[in-house]
């Protein structure tokens, strides 16, 4: 494993604490296109997306401004399907930032018409790429590119840093979502969102009804305008451990509490000044339909559903009337899909993609 020095990692630490901060969908991706290349030295860095199917359409934006011709746009959405990046991502749904040069020889990229059509004119040569989930028929993506190999230290780093943004990314869009929502009534499978804005000392500076309705809810020994002790708790935890982190830390998990089969998930955002916590409560059994972007069949997405309200496996399988055995089977590929180890981070992870509106 690459071991960073003490400037990479206070680099790293950085930019992890930045990622944290309460930002909307748009402001995120402006955001990474100069944080990323204040984390590693490359030429370019790029956010962008493009329609995957038929018709032509997309939008880049790169820092620095300019740096491609302005037919780029309409380019990398024709040639980006066909890459070998996308291709790869497509197969494997892999959820960190890949070097383009660790899936070809620089010597065929060059070949490509996605090299002759955008990157030619500034002799970029390699690149790392994370695609983030959005729709079926989208690809959103963050790059980064350089006039040769990307070197192997600079790909370590954006690899650890992977869980990172794809995190930053459903926090900003459900950020917006909230901001676009905040007239609108809840649906049946649609989360009620909350938001609370807390001082240094841990005083509530400020409350919406929503919020103050899921803490009298779910902590009903919550002091009024209190902040309920094991939410204070969490946020200590939270922030000691990036405080005081040693190597890059775990991506930054949400609190979960359940109360009479409902869910109430709660995010930190961090600034300097001080702390944001978005909550969202949720009404019964998780939709399967909401896990859509974990990529799973119909089958395992239910079985997670119930993963996720803490139904077992024998449980499961009286349910969906298969056998407990079958059942095990599809958590196993679950866990393998998902890239974790127990049941508890599947169910963080179903909590997170029903949540995230991304």
């Amino acid at each position: 494993m690459y071991r960073y020095s003490r400037s990479e990692f206070d680099r790293a630490l950085e930019f992890v604490r930045g990622l944290y901060e309460p930002r909307s969908a748009d402001g995120i991706r402006d955001h990474l296109l100069s944080a990323l290349r204040a984390l590693v030295p490359v030429g370019f860095a790029a956010s962008g997306s493009y329609e995957v199917g038929p018709g032509v359409r997309g939008q880049t934006r790169f820092d620095p401004p300019g740096f491609v011709s302005p037919e780029a746009d309409t380019l990398i959405a024709r040639h980006g399907p066909s890459s070998r990046v996308f291709n790869y991502f497509s197969r494997t749904q892999v959820a960190q930032f890949t070097r383009w040069s660790d899936l070809q020889p620089v010597s065929d990229f060059v070949r490509s018409a996605l090299y002759n059509e955008v990157y030619r004119r500034n002799r970029v040569k390699d690149c790392c790429t994370l695609f983030l989930r959005d729709r079926p028929d989208r690809a959103e993506f963050i790059a980064v590119g350089l006039h040769k190999q990307v070197p192997d230290a600079h790909r370590d780093m954006l690899v650890s840093i992977s869980p990172h943004v794809q995190q930053a990314f459903r926090l900003a869009h459900t950020t917006s979502t909230l901001i676009e929502m905040a007239a609108t009534k809840s649906g049946p499978h649609r989360p009620e969102r909350g938001l609370m804005a807390i001082d240094l000392n841990g005083t509530i500076t400020m409350e919406t009804a929503a919020a103050t309705r899921a803490l009298e809810r779910f902590f009903p020994k919550r002091t009024a305008r209190g902040l309920p002790e094991q939410v204070a708790r969490w946020i200590s935890w939270s922030e000691h451990t990036m405080r005081k982190a040693t190597d890059v830390p775990e991506v930054r998990r949400p609190l979960v509490t359940k109360r009479d089969g409902d869910r109430l998930t709660i995010h930190l955002f961090s600034k300097p000044e001080q702390n944001f916590l978005l909550l969202e409560e949720h009404r019964g059994a998780i939709d399967p339909a909401a896990l859509s972007s974990l990529r799973l069949t119909r089958r395992e997405s239910e079985i997670l559903a119930y993963i996720a309200v803490g139904k077992t496996n024998p449980e499961i399988g009286i349910i969906l009337g298969i056998s407990s055995r079958t059942v095990s089977k599809h958590v196993e590929h679950i866990l393998g899909r998902l890239g974790v180890e127990t049941r508890t981070a599947a169910a963080a992870s179903a909590l997170e993609a029903a949540t995230s509106e991304f």
